[in-house]
């Protein structure tokens, strides 16, 4: 063979096609039959949702290019090869889907441990505990004293009876900025106020199937468990907060008086 060129998405999932941009210019390429075979070292590679790689393929086969895998004894020619790679795709996908659900039942017996799986949180900083000799990264929330004094500005300023709007147009004024450097909006104001962590809580399976229902699929029983790490706010500050966040969540919106809405 002529290497026309090698497509590869290093270090990316094969979950979507999407976010991979090599496997979408070969297809763009395959559109302008700028080849005639594509091989692979494993069909798992091409991708690993079998809707995706039948659809893939059904491209080739549209601009009469073929599908080959190096390792796989298999064609898409002839009847027998498209079963056979039918079973290769189906496998794939469960494959995939097997690592998800162990990947997702180590998270929640760390979480259930009162340990930290998400990643960058307002008033901690990530620190890795990780052991010479430990196959996956452990990491750890240690208090972040600068970022601290922001969470307790908020809590206050909350309690003190301020709204989410007018939190965030303070705290901006004082010169303070998010974890990312950018200035405090509405929704993340009311995002510290609602995060246990603050308060040395683990939460987590809030939402549920987050990569295919994004935020439909929410959980009624989350686990809340006690951190390994160090409390920001003061269990009575907490509370007073969550007491006048549900007051105001029953609160009817205001009807204005006038002409105009």
């Amino acid at each position: 063979y002529i290497v026309h060129e090698v497509y590869a998405d290093r270090g990316i999932s094969g979950k979507s096609i999407k976010k991979r941009p090599a496997l979408i210019k070969l297809l763009e390429d395959a559109q302008n039959k700028l080849f005639d075979v594509v091989i692979v070292w494993k069909t798992n590679r091409l991708a690993r949702n079998i809707l995706d790689l039948l659809k893939i393929v059904e491209v080739f086969d549209q601009n009469y290019i073929s599908f080959r895998s190096y390792t796989e004894n298999h064609e898409t020619e002839t009847s027998q090869g498209k079963l056979q790679f039918h079973m290769l795709a189906a496998i794939a996908e469960f494959e995939r889907n097997t690592i998800s659900e162990n990947v997702k039942m180590g998270m929640l017996a760390r979480a259930r441990e009162g340990k930290w799986n998400g990643g960058r949180v307002l008033g901690y900083d990530l620190v890795d505990i990780s052991t010479q000799g430990d196959k996956r990264k452990h990491t750890k929330l240690v208090i972040n004293e600068k970022e601290a004094k922001i969470v307790k500005r908020i809590f206050e300023l909350y309690l003190a009876g301020n709204g989410y709007k007018a939190i965030a147009n303070r705290v901006n004024k004082e010169g303070h900025c998010g974890k990312k450097g950018k200035p405090f909006s509405i929704s993340t104001i009311k995002t510290i106020l609602e995060n246990p962590v603050y308060v040395g809580m683990i939460r987590y399976d809030v939402r549920r199937n987050w990569t295919d229902k994004r935020r439909g699929d929410i959980n009624p029983n989350p686990i809340l468990q006690k951190g390994q790490h160090e409390p920001i706010i003061s269990q009575l500050d907490w509370e007073k907060a969550q007491h006048i966040l549900k007051e105001r969540s029953n609160k009817p919106n205001r009807v204005h008086g006038g002409t105009f809405p």
